[in-house]
């Protein structure tokens, strides 16, 4: 009996640690994909507008 809820303890233990990590690497994936955003939109558009601005 013991042992049975000692596994069940470890299953949801293993799928709490797996959530986790998958979540933390979409959290990674989602603010890399926007910093790219980002640098790319200065890149063309804030170097436009600067241009202009200065014109």
């Amino acid at each position: 009996m013991e042992a049975s809820i000692a596994a069940v303890l470890l299953y949801v233990l293993s799928l709490l640690v797996f959530y986790w990590v998958i979540r933390l690497a979409v959290r990674h994936a989602i603010q890399d994909a926007d910093n790219r955003r980002s640098r790319e939109w200065v890149e063309n558009v804030g170097a436009r507008v600067s241009r202009e601005r200065r014109s």
